[in-house]
């Protein structure tokens, strides 16, 4: 009962512009033929004012309307009863008005959704985008907290330094100092605490360049020692940079001069 009801309403609503052009047609009066014919004369000269018009709400709103509505008033031009001509063009151009104000409503819901998926996808982008910096610094600070992942390359530099021939110990005395590694006499460091756990992760050469790898086709130079025990940071002498050194008692400093260095291992037996 609910659904016909629904379509007599429908019905009735879309029957009212027949009925509005009926009653113009059938009363014929002369008052309401005027005004009707006015407004028609007034759209057919905004015609030409609006296609001359550049901006897009002329272009693709305005003029469309205002030229069909011309065309209904161009094609009933040859009705020579005046209340049929101007019933039919009210009931013609209420009808046209609702379509075009059909295509207007589905067009902004259109552009809503578009908007709407538009910014919904942006929101994801962005997200994924933070989530995937939240992950790559949870690597970094995972790495930081494991120094053996990714081959050493978070070690400092002063972690794993020392003389040639002796262990390497971290620690800053004798009672909370921990054997680390060692450098054996041809340079090569060791990581490890005996023959049995440790591995060879760098090695100082003839030139004092400290390289980090485990063989001559992996290894590259992170950094050097020169003859007066000072450890350098970087690849080359233009990039290298001053981070501790070893005294010549073998304790290792961390620093750039003796206001920042503290001691944070030694080299020695």
């Amino acid at each position: 009962m609910f659904v016909i009801e629904n379509e007599v309403t429908v019905i009735e609503v879309l029957s009212l512009p027949i009925l509005f052009g009926s009653i113009i047609a059938i009363i014929n009066s002369n008052k309401v033929n005027d005004k009707i014919e006015n407004i028609g004369n007034w759209i057919k000269r905004k015609q030409s004012g609006t296609s001359q018009k550049t901006n897009w709400i002329s272009q693709y709103l305005f003029t469309p309307i205002i030229w069909s509505v011309a065309m209904i008033l161009d094609w009933t031009n040859h009705f020579t009863h005046h209340g049929v001509r101007n019933g039919v063009r009210v009931a013609s151009t209420i009808y046209l008005l609702a379509i075009w104000g059909f295509i207007i409503y589905l067009a902004f819901i259109a552009i809503t959704i578009l908007i709407i998926v538009s910014v919904v996808f942006y929101v994801v982008f962005k997200v994924s985008i933070t989530l995937f910096d939240d992950t790559g610094q949870g690597i970094d600070k995972r790495r930081t907290a494991f120094p053996h992942i990714n081959r050493f390359r978070q070690d400092d530099i002063t972690k794993y330094a020392g003389v040639e021939g002796k262990k390497i110990f971290s620690g800053n005395n004798w009672y909370n100092e921990e054997l680390k590694g060692r450098v054996d006499d041809n340079g090569n460091i060791y990581k490890g605490t005996n023959w049995f756990n440790e591995e060879k992760i760098r090695r100082i050469d003839k030139d004092g360049n400290i390289l980090e790898g485990t063989n001559y086709f992996n290894e590259h130079i992170i950094g050097r020692i020169d003859k007066d025990g000072i450890l350098y940071k970087g690849t080359n002498w233009f990039n290298q940079k001053k981070i501790g050194r070893i005294d010549k008692e073998g304790d290792i400093h961390r620093g750039t001069n003796w206001f920042n260095e503290k001691k944070t291992g030694r080299s020695g037996d």
